[in-house]
């Protein structure tokens, strides 16, 4: 997957984000359940598009180089 695609993954994310917290907000739980079931796979298209980054996030997130 191209940096292009993997923009375009992090977009959808974002909007469906959006759309799952409109649905929570006016009390149609089950349609932001399944709304939120659908960002987190775009969340893992775009995380897919760019493996590198993935590690180096995980390096990050952890306790190896810190003191």
């Amino acid at each position: 997957m191209t940096h292009r695609r993997r923009d375009l993954a992090l977009a959808i994310k974002s909007c469906l984000d959006s759309l799952a917290q409109d649905a929570k907000n006016n009390e149609l739980a089950e349609l932001a359940h399944f709304v939120s079931l659908a960002a987190l796979a775009a969340e893992e298209a775009a995380q897919s598009a760019d493996p590198q980054a993935n590690l180096l996030k995980a390096l990050m997130s952890g306790e190896a180089g810190h003191c």
